[in-house]
């Protein structure tokens, strides 16, 4: 008689546990997008940022040929196309091309938890004031603690510019905009998360959205390239550093696509938890791949963040169900997650 609640109880305990395995691979993806990213510091963030994009066009496009072929329709309405192009712009100029930036004057260690505490914070302030979704106490905790680790990690920045800059130092100003360009990033990310979240969910498709975001980034960040360096300057790159930047793209994609399967196998908490090791794992190779500085200050702001991003948590939702190619999980393409907390459903 037993025999059904013990077959469904092995199947929720496969799903816990590829759901966790998900999760982790995706925080491993990402860090290893970010990796190859700051090991490209050395060229046009515009550049690297449109590059990177390639993959995720080439992951989407096979898809997209297909169901177009099968007769079913491909595009959403006008309007949600709008707003996946409008969300797509901000989250590449404001997302990837700042990120980028940053990397190559603060270093890894400290872009990466200053950006997913940005990002945090500015889904949760976005959702009160655009969504009207509550913000608990637990909440309201988590963002000051975020808050407060932005500010311990921007103490450290000055050092971590000197070793990104091999001892050259830059100006206070630009350490600042370093830093400002990292939590730019954080909220951009936000903004996408939110857009597509909610104005798109259900509307359009993952392989849509990933397409035409990854295509705004090659063409319209491409084009930037072109004013900026020329068919020259562009040409000019080297095949190592060529195959970094599409390196970089393809563990994005890669940590996309686990990330949005473990959002359908453990749902957002879990996940959240599991993607707060990717902040450690951020300090880990900026210090012991890059010579970044080991500071307190890097530490104390890393396990600060950890705290941060654990204790944010939504009110609470409806169990996750396996998802429809349809249903939009979170927002695609950012070179790390945009957490479900800054884009989860209420």
């Amino acid at each position: 008689m037993n025999q059904p609640a013990t077959i469904s109880g092995r199947h929720a305990d496969a799903a816990f546990f590829w759901g966790c395995v998900c999760a982790f691979a995706a925080a491993i993806g990402y860090t290893a997008a970010n990796i190859c990213l700051r090991a490209v510091t050395h060229l046009d963030p515009f550049w690297v940022s449109a590059v990177k994009s390639f993959p995720t066009v080439a992951l989407a496009a096979p898809y997209l040929l297909a169901t177009a072929v099968s007769g079913e329709r491909v595009l959403p309405t006008k309007r949600i196309f709008g707003m996946i192009v409008l969300a797509g712009l901000f989250g590449q100029l404001g997302g990837n091309v700042c990120f980028q930036w940053s990397l190559g004057v603060i270093g890894m260690a400290l872009a990466v938890p200053m950006t997913l505490g940005s990002l945090l914070i500015g889904g949760a302030v976005l959702g009160r004031m655009f969504l009207h979704e509550p913000v608990s106490l637990r909440m309201a905790a988590s963002m000051a603690v975020l808050v407060f680790s932005i500010c311990v990690l921007s103490f450290g920045a000055a050092d971590a510019s000197m070793a990104v800059r091999n001892g050259s130092g830059l100006g206070s100003q630009i350490v600042l905009l370093g830093v400002g360009a990292a939590v730019l990033c954080g909220f951009s990310y936000a903004v996408l998360g939110v857009v597509i979240r909610h104005g798109v969910t259900g509307r359009a498709s993952i392989s849509v959205t990933l397409f035409t975001i990854g295509l705004i980034g090659m063409t319209v960040l491409g084009g930037l390239c072109f004013q900026r360096l020329g068919w020259e300057g562009m040409l000019a790159t080297s095949q190592t550093d060529f195959a970094i930047m599409l390196l970089a793209g393809i563990f994005n994609a890669g940590a996309f696509l686990a990330l949005t399967k473990s959002l359908q196998l453990i749902g957002v908490t879990y996940v959240n938890s599991l993607n707060g090791c990717q902040t450690a794992l951020a300090a880990l190779g900026g210090v012991l791949i890059f010579g970044e500085p080991l500071s307190g200050t890097l530490w104390l702001g890393t396990a600060l963040t950890v705290v941060g991003l654990l204790m944010m948590k939504r009110p609470a939702t409806a169990a996750p169900a396996a998802s429809s190619e349809t249903d939009l999980e979170l927002a695609p393409e950012p070179a790390l997650p945009a957490l479900a907390a800054a884009v989860e459903t209420e």
